[in-house]
């Protein structure tokens, strides 16, 4: 057997999702609806959560075409949170680009938004499955987008709040990232008819890697640059982001330094040095680094949950998968 390589390897894959997700748009004949609902996706991604649905199908036996359908519709309710999540924020930019409200209105973002949300229903109708199998795709992905306003919620107040505990952050950032994570490898298992224990296994191996994603997510915010990560960093501290670094560090700072941070943490005018010398503060007291170690944890248990699956490239393509998790650079 040949090993495949995380995501080298799924290069071609890649590129079908892609024309698989710009084609499910052409249905809608608005043109200024369908300009908005593909400004992100056009614009391109990683498509980790398809590619997920599709190695995890392949992993117990079935094929990467059988779940794409379901992994286009997680891709899709991927970027209608975002289109709205852009709008809450009043962000003007996503990676380079402008919002989808800031290029074409607040109205139509709130439309554009719907509409991938009903559409990524209909792409899930279209999986070739059993009946039974088609109800519960249809439920994980009801599930998933109701537990993801759930978790946006929880980070909106925490922004407010005056103290997040560290499990408080886990479960948001259990609702608002990893449960799309869970839902694509709960759903690659379903379409391709897994065992019971095989699609338990599957889910939370999903959600590990899913919640491994999130907190490296934040270290990246920290330790790279904008070049590289392909957005602002320093700006969970501007923007006062309770993130498990952050939590961890008030647990630990006192003093002088406690003060210096928090003088700094969400204030939206800081300077550079200002928000480095914060950065350097979490840094000093070991909370990146705890991170780093939660993050890795996680993976391995997301790794762990593989053992109920044979031997093939396929799982070996999702070791791979969660490996990257917690050592990509963007």
């Amino acid at each position: 057997m040949i090993q495949m390589v995380f995501p080298e390897d799924y290069r071609d894959r890649v590129k079908m999702i892609n024309e698989h997700l710009m084609r499910s748009l052409d249905i809608i004949e608005d043109g200024n609806l369908r300009a908005a609902m593909a400004h992100y996706p056009a614009a391109g991604g990683k498509r980790l959560r398809p590619l997920l649905a599709t190695i995890s199908c392949e992993a117990v036996g079935g094929t990467a075409d059988a779940a794409l359908p379901f992994g286009i519709a997680l891709e899709m309710v991927h970027n209608f949170t975002l289109v709205h999540d852009d709008v809450m924020d009043e962000d003007d930019t996503r990676r380079g680009i402008k919002t989808v409200h800031a290029a074409y209105g607040i109205p139509e973002a709130i439309l554009s938004g719907d509409a991938l949300f009903a559409r990524a229903f209909e792409l899930a109708l279209d999986a070739k499955v059993g009946d039974s199998e088609l109800v519960k795709l249809v439920d994980i992905l009801a599930r998933s987008v109701r537990l993801l306003a759930e978790g946006q919620q929880m980070d909106m107040d925490f922004e407010e709040a005056r103290s997040v505990a560290s499990e408080q952050y886990m479960k948001m950032i259990e609702l608002k990232t990893a449960v799309l994570y869970q839902a694509a490898a709960q759903g690659g298992a379903v379409v391709g008819k897994a065992s019971a224990a095989q699609e338990k296994a599957l889910a939370e191996y999903g959600r590990l890697i899913g919640l491994g994603f999130q907190i490296w997510d934040d270290v990246l915010d920290l330790r790279s640059d904008q070049a590289t990560f392909g957005k602002p960093v320093l700006n969970d501290i501007r923007n006062g982001k309770k993130t498990l670094i952050v939590v961890q560090a008030l647990e630990d700072l006192k003093g002088g330094q406690r003060a210096e941070f928090l003088s700094v943490l969400g204030k939206k005018n800081a300077s550079i040095s200002e928000l480095t010398r914060a950065r350097d503060i979490l840094d000093e007291v070991g909370a990146i680094d705890h991170a780093v170690k939660v993050a890795d944890g996680l993976v391995e248990g997301a790794k762990d949950r593989l053992k109920v699956l044979k031997e093939s490239d396929h799982k070996r393509s999702l070791i791979a998968f969660a490996d990257y998790v917690v050592k990509r650079k963007t």
